[in-house]
This record gives structure tokens, sequence and C-alpha cells, in this order.
């Protein structure tokens, strides 16, 4: 550089560069090299920190404390001060923000070693692992015992500046969080770790090559491969792969950590060359090659070649020969065909067993085998288990049929005798004895003439199939064949003749069927069989069965007749609807049978209410109204359609609604309950209930006053109590909700001076001396029925400036003539009379002849009547207005007359 600085800046930056460039390059490096690569240094030391138990890591910026190779820490170098203990000497290992601690070695340090620099190796077992960019560290027990060197002074650059802490983990593989810058710069700890390299790994005694068989099963191990490494902290790692074939991977599954290799399918048959790859920590690399050959085995014919005979009649499918073959590959499967057979025919094929997994070989059935044509048939056959075909022959041979000779039953006439009461049921009565050329299995068949209790069997033996007994019959012609699976020969006849034969009693008049009508009474007498029997004194017992259930209700008595049981027949539930009784008579030795047809007719049933009485419940209202639908709850056992009456003409029920027939009002004396016969009809058939209708008083009246408004005269010393009008609202109700209250809103009075009592009275109620002459006042009267409904009146009190001896004249009007019933009294007597008059009128008038005296009666008529006449106030007075008197009354002279006070309220 020195020389370089003459020739100009430009040139020596340059030259700066590349120098730079290369110290780089210098730093990569690859397996560490003993006795070479080092990590840390060991200066003039001069200082030793104050900690205890510190943990440092040396991770300074000039990287002197770094590791830049791949290997093994052999031995430790550090200057002990004046600390004993144990030195933990330890490699870190930068994890993100965090450091982890890759291994320590545990390093005892004595008085011995004091004041000294002291190199400790390590054992190949103990040695730590170290990679490039790991750091070295430390950990003292108590005193820090390394000591440092302060670099210029401990001034200017930060190059070697370190962490520490005092908590750091001591546990290989655990990462801490704890380290913090510390407080001295410029520091050089005396700690040195030598470095080696690693050794190689090597499969060692890993097998190189075996041979299985392809029905190895799945899962099974195969071989152990493994890898080792004298360095026993190093870390390997190895993989496989199927280098030959390629594809067969898939069929092995190898265990890194055992080294197990295990199949994971059905091995292929031949070579495969499975490479493993171990590699250590620092890329140290070794391979193995492993061969596995698999071995196959081939099918296997257990029972061919072979040959058969078969008999040219053969005329059914018939199975020749099942072929047994095995292979010792489990899991192959072997498939079997024909490849040939000479000469070609389609008679003979192969196909599974029924039932079984094994091949057969078969004559088709309806074949053209004939001995005269073609002899014999070589069929060859191909057996495969997808890997090796092998292949072997079946001969048939066709032979020509010779029929079977029935020996001992000549073509003339054979008979035996048995006795029928003494002879069970599978004794042998005779046997049959055959022979056959080619020895074929024979089968004999029968017939007999009549029907006859005897059955022949394959060996020969002819057995009594069924009792004797009650037989009627006294010989039976049996007809035997015999049958070599081709040829049927016979029939050969024998005779049976039976001893002691017994004639059956006959059930005489079984009919058709006969038909039950439903619910028939218990023990009803439905049919009476009758019987006969050629053996008068036969003692005969009646037994029988009823078909589906129908001994429930149907059965049999001991002379024959048939009843029904006492459970009730229904004809809606029961099922089937058809029964069969067969009834059996039995003389003790034989019997005879007859079946009889019961059919179960239906018979229409009435529909039934669930209850004798409903109740329905609804408001009085207008005809068509709804009161509401009654429950009516009815079955019918034929599920009729049915039909509703209703017994009370007040109510119409309609789709099972019920309403009003007309206007129903409870107010008009109407019941509000009242009961109704209620008829239900499937048409034909009935029944009755009661139907109870509860109607509810509603509020459907309106208390009214007969005026809007009203006025009356009031004095002003009216004592208290005086009634003053009687103004009755009306309630078309009845009840509570007829029943009206009257309540006073006078508050244009001021005070309570007014009441209404319970009849409609308006009565003085304080004292009125305080109101001034001429006053006048409107009160409302509210009346309120019991439903609440109301209505309103406005009632005028005027209280009168002067009193005076002239009728008052009030809002009241004048009754009309025949609203006082005195007046119709005498008007009625008064019609009387003048009927009598005009009849002796008449009288006159026909013997007289003069009328002028008619005047004169009918004047002094019309005189009397005129004094007769009254009249009568009503309630409702008319409004006239008060007119002031010209004349003005002491209280000594006044007369007043109160209309509306009087009892009667008539003036004459």
């Amino acid at each position: 550089c020195f020389l370089l600085r003459f020739r100009g800046l430009t040139m020596y930056k340059t030259t700066f560069v590349v120098l730079i460039l290369i110290w780089n390059i210098n730093e990569i490096v690859g397996q560490c090299v003993a006795g070479t690569d080092i990590a840390g240094k060991t200066p003039t030391v001069a200082t030793t920190d104050a900690g205890t138990a510190r943990t440092f890591i040396f991770n300074s910026n000039d990287e002197d404390y770094k590791i830049k190779c791949c290997g093994f820490v052999a031995s430790w170098e550090f200057y002990v001060g004046s600390a004993t203990g144990t030195l933990y000497a330890q490699v870190w290992r930068p994890s993100g923000t965090d450091w982890e601690l890759v291994g320590q070695n545990a390093i005892t340090v004595t008085t011995g070693d004091q004041n000294a620099l002291k190199t400790e190796p390590i054992d190949a077992s103990q040695q730590i692992p170290v990679k490039i960019g790991d750091f070295i560290g430390f950990k003292s027990t108590a005193a820090t015992i390394p000591m440092y060197y302060r670099t210029n002074n401990g001034v200017g650059s930060d190059n070697e500046n370190i962490q520490f802490s005092d908590s750091a983990t001591t546990t290989p593989g655990s990462t801490d969080t704890s380290f913090n810058q510390y407080g001295v710069t410029n520091i050089e700890f005396s700690l040195k770790a030598n470095l080696a390299p690693g050794n190689v790994p090597t499969f060692g005694a890993s097998p190189t090559s075996s041979s299985v068989t392809d029905d190895t099963a799945v899962g099974t191990p195969i071989a152990t491969v493994t890898a080792t490494d004298a360095d026993t902290l190093d870390t390997l790692t190895t993989q496989w792969t199927a280098t030959s074939p390629a594809g067969n991977s898939g069929v092995f599954n190898y265990d890194s950590v055992t080294g197990a290799l295990t199949t994971t399918n059905q091995l292929p048959i031949g070579t495969t060359d499975l490479t493993f790859t171990s590699t250590d920590n620092c890329g140290n690399t070794v391979t193995h090659v492993y061969s596995l050959t698999v071995t196959n085995y081939p099918p296997v014919f257990q029972n061919l070649p072979d040959t058969t005979s078969i008999s040219e009649d053969i005329a059914v499918e018939t199975q020749l020969k099942v072929l047994t073959v095995t292979d010792a590959s489990l899991a192959d499967t072997v498939t079997c065909l024909v490849n040939n057979i000479n000469p070609a025919t389609t008679d003979l094929y192969l196909r599974y067993a029924p039932g079984t997994s094994d091949y057969a070989v078969y004559l088709r059935g309806d074949n053209s085998l004939n001995y005269d044509t073609q002899r014999q048939y070589v069929i060859t056959i191909d057996c495969t288990d997808s890997k090796v075909t092998v292949q072997e022959t079946y001969t048939v041979y066709v032979l020509r049929n010779q029929q079977p000779t029935i020996t001992n039953l000549p073509a003339g006439s054979n008979s035996i005798e048995i006795a029928g009461s003494t002879t069970p049921i599978g004794t042998n009565i005779f046997t049959v004895t055959s022979t056959d050329p080619e020895n074929d299995q024979l089968h004999y068949n029968m017939t007999c003439i009549p029907a006859c209790p005897f059955k022949i069997y394959d060996s020969g033996d002819i057995q009594v199939d069924s009792s004797l007994s009650g037989l009627t019959s006294t010989a039976y012609d049996l007809f035997v064949y015999v049958y070599d699976g081709s040829t049927l020969v016979g029939p050969r006849s024998l005779t049976v003749k039976i001893s002691d034969i017994n004639t059956a009693p006959n059930i005489t008049n079984l009919p058709s069927g006969i038909v039950v009508p439903e619910n028939s009474a218990p023990s009803t007498t439905l049919y009476t069989l009758e019987k006969t029997d050629v053996n008068s004194l036969d003692t005969h017992t009646w037994t029988y069965s009823i078909s589906s259930g129908g001994s429930v209700y149907f059965a049999v008595d001991s002379s024959g007749i048939v009843k029904t049981t006492s459970t009730p027949i229904n004809y809606e539930t029961i099922t089937p609807k058809t029964f069969y009784v067969t009834a059996y008579v039995s003389d003790g030795q034989a019997s005879a049978s007859g079946t009889l047809t019961i059919d179960v007719s239906n018979v229409n049933e009435a529909p039934s209410f669930s209850k004798t009485t409903y109740s329905v419940t609804g408001n009085e209202g207008a005809a068509g109204a709804t009161i509401g639908t009654p429950a009516f709850v009815v079955t019918d056992p034929e599920g009729d359609t049915v039909t509703y009456s209703l017994a009370c003409p007040e109510f119409t029920l309609t789709s099972g609604v019920l309403t009003f027939t007309s206007d129903y009002d409870v107010d008009a004396g109407l019941a509000t309950t009242v009961s109704c016969g209620v008829t239900v009809s499937d048409g034909s058939l009935t029944d009755t209930a009661t139907l109870v209708v509860n109607i509810n008083n509603i509020n459907d009246n309106t208390p009214t006053f007969f005026r809007s408004t009203y006025s009356f005269y009031v004095t002003h010393d009216s004592t208290v109590g005086t009634v003053i009008a009687d103004i009755p609202a009306t309630d078309g109700d009845i009840g509570t909700f007829g029943e009206i209250t009257y309540s006073i809103d006078q508050t244009s009075t001021g005070g309570t001076y007014f009441r209404m009592n319970s009849d409609g009275g308006l009565y003085v109620a304080s004292d009125l001396s305080t109101f001034s002459a001429g006053t006048t006042k409107d009160i409302i009267i509210t009346a309120t029925d019991g439903g609440g409904l109301t209505d309103t009146t406005t009632v005028t009190i005027v209280i009168p400036g002067v009193t005076t001896t002239t009728v008052s004249t009030t809002t009241d009007r004048y009754m009309t003539f025949f609203e006082d019933t005195r007046n119709v009294a005498w008007f009625v007597a008064c019609m009387a009379l003048l009927v009598g008059l005009l009849i002796l009128i008449s009288v006159f008038i026909v013997r007289y002849g003069d009328f002028s005296w008619m005047k004169r009666l009918c004047d002094e008529l019309s005189r009397k009547c005129r004094r007769k006449r009254r009249f009568k106030i009503r309630r409702e007075p008319t409004e006239i207005s008060y007119v002031e008197p010209s004349r003005v009354r002491t209280p000594a002279s006044l007369t007043t007359w109160d209309a509306w006070k009087s009892n009667d309220h008539t003036f004459n």
C-alpha cells in the first residue's frame, strides 16, 4: 500500500477493493483442517470480569471468535487467572434474533492452573460438531475464569465488542433471548477452539443383496440398512431410491431412524437395486447399493394330465373334471382357459364349479356325442398367474351305452301280500334288484294304480310311506322303472295285496261354502256335517283345523256341528274374511276329511256417538249467525258417510256448523240454554245424542233517554229532596246489562246541587238559595248500563226571577186523549150509550117520523162529553217558554202549581 500511495488516490482505492474481495473468498472454507483451523484468541491478558456465573458469546464484528469451517472442537485453550471451578466451553449458533446452544464441554480448573494458559483436549465422543457461522463462548460456574485484554486501551473501533447473560440456558439444543451488549468495549477474551475435521460415515455391515418370493406379505421386513459415524455427536441423514428399475420405489418403505426396509405392496418379479445415501453435518457422503431379487412360483396342475370315459347317451349338463391348480405365490391369482380341443367341439367347455373358485370341465347338455362318429377328445388347458403360463391336457373318451336290467321282477305277473293293520310306516315290503354293464349309478321310480301308500328308493327298496289303516283298496298295482342316466328300462309290475281292509268313513254333505254374517251370536250353529261308514258299528270322532287363525271364531264340536265361538266377528277388523274349515272324521282306523269354506259377510252397522251429550256455546245473534261447531265424534264401522239432523227449530246444523234459524234475542225472553236432540245417520241406521246449546246474553242495547235536552224550572227555595222531574233512560237488555246507573256532570253549578235516584228521578241535593234570580244552569246526565254502554242528555235548570200564581209552563207536552186510561173508560161508556141511543132513535124515527128532537139530543150529549174529558201530562214534557207575569204577588198571596211535582200529572 505504501508503494501504491504515490501513484495517486484512484489507484490506491482500486487496489484496496481487490484485496477485500480476495479476503472474502479466503473466508469461504469447507471441512476443518486439524492443526490449522481455529476460532478465538489467547492474547496477553490483563483483566478479569467481575461477574459471577456469567455467560459470554464472542460475536465480535472482527469475527475472530467465529467458526469458519465444518468439523469438531478437538481442544480448548484459555488463560486462567485467579478464579477456579468449572468452565463450560460453549458453541452458540445464531437463530434469528436469538441464540441456540449447540454444545458445551465442562472443564475443571484447579489452583494448579492459575495464572497460566490451560489447554484441554476433548475426547472424540464429547467433541462438539460445529458449522460455519457458529461462535464460541463460555460460562463459569462462579467467578469468571478466562481473563481478557482491552485492545487500543478500549477506545476507537467497536469490532471487538461481545454479548453476555447472567441467566442463559445451559441445555444444548435450547435457544436463549437473554443476551445483552457487554458494557466493556474493545476486549479480547482468552479463549480458543482448536478444530478438526469429522469422520466419513459408513454403512458398515448393511447387506448388499437378498432374495425373496413374490408371495412375501405386505409389511414384511426385507433388510436393515443403517449408516454409522465415528463422530457420535454427528447427525446423519440417510436417503434412498430405487435406481433400477426406478419405478419400484412405491413397493418399499424405509425407516431412516431404524434402518428397516419393509414392503408396502406386492413385490415385482426380478431384481431391484436400491441406492442409499448417508450425509453427515459437514456434507461427508457415503452410498450403498442393495439388490433385492424376487422370484415367482408358477402355477402347478395337481390332477392333470388325466382321462375320463363318458357314455354317449348323457343328455344333461355334466361335470366331468374339477381341476386342482395351485400356486405357491399366495398373492397370485390363477386363471385358466381352454387353449384347444382336438377335434374341435362346443360340447366340452371350462367354467367355475358351483360354489367354488376351482375350474371344472363340463359336458354341455343336449350335446352331440356319438360313439360311432368320435370316440376321443383331447382338451389343452392353459393356466397362468399373469407371469408364467403352464399347460396340460385332459382326454375324454366316449363309450357306447348299455341299458340296465331288472333281475327280480320277471315280465309276467308278480305279487306280494301284506297285513294292513300290522304293517307300520317305513316297513320295507320288497327290494328291486338290477344290473348294469357299465356299473352306472341306477335310479328307480314307480307309478301306482290306484294312488298308493308306497314309495321306491334308489336302493330299490319299496317301503310303506303312509298309514295303511283305513285303506279301502285291497290291492295296488306298482309299475317299476330303472334308469342308468341315459336309458329308462321298464316298467316291471308288482301287485301288493292288503289284508284286513277297513272301509273309511265318508263326509257326504259338504257344500261349496257358507256365508256367516258378522256379529253372529256366540255358539250359533252354522252347519251340520254328515258322514257315512260301511262299517256301521264303528265309533267316529270329529276333529278339525281352520286356516289363518279362524279357530278364534269357529269350531267343530264332537258331533260334527260347525259353530261360532264366543269371540265377536267384526267384518271390518278380521283378516282374512274367508276361512277354510277342514273337518276330519275317523273310525279309529281310517278317516275322511273335507273342507268347508266360510265367508264372513258385512252387515251394515249403525253409526254411534262417542258421548251421549255434547255442548256448544255462542252469543245471541241474528238469523244465520254462527253459534259454533259441535265437537261430534262419530264412528261408523263401515266408514259410511254420515249426516246430522237437529230437533230444535231455533237452530240450523249445516256441514257441522250450528247457526241461528231466526233472530235470537235473549232480552226478548228466549232461553239461554236449549237442549236439542241430534241424530246421526249413515243413510239407513241412526244414533242419537243430546246437544246442549248455551247462548250468551250480550250487551247489545244502549241505554237511551227520550230526548237529548230537557228544561225545568226550580225555585231557589226548593227544599233538599224535592224531585224536579223523572227522566229515566230505557235499555232493551235484561239482567245486568239492563241495569242503569246515572251520573251528573254539574261542573257549571260550582257544586253538588242535584242528584239522580236509581229510578231516573232528578232531585235537589243541596240548598239553592245561593243562586240569584234568573240563573240558568246546564247539567249533563249520563246513563250507563251494566255492560258499560252510555247515553247522555243535557238538562237546563232555570231559577225564576219572581213567583206567580199563574200556572208555570213547562217543557212537558200534553198527553194524547187515548194515552189516559180514564178517558178510554168513559169514552167506551159513551160510545155504548151512543149506540143504544142510535138504536132507540131509529125506533122513534120509524115509529113517530119526527126528527127535530135529534138535534136537541145530540147537543145535550155533546155538552156532557166535553165535561168528562181530562188530559194527562206525559213524563216526557214539551218545552214551553216561560213568560214573566205582569203583576207581582206577595208571598202571602203566592200560589204555585208545580206540574212536575204532581203525583198524577193531571189538571182539571
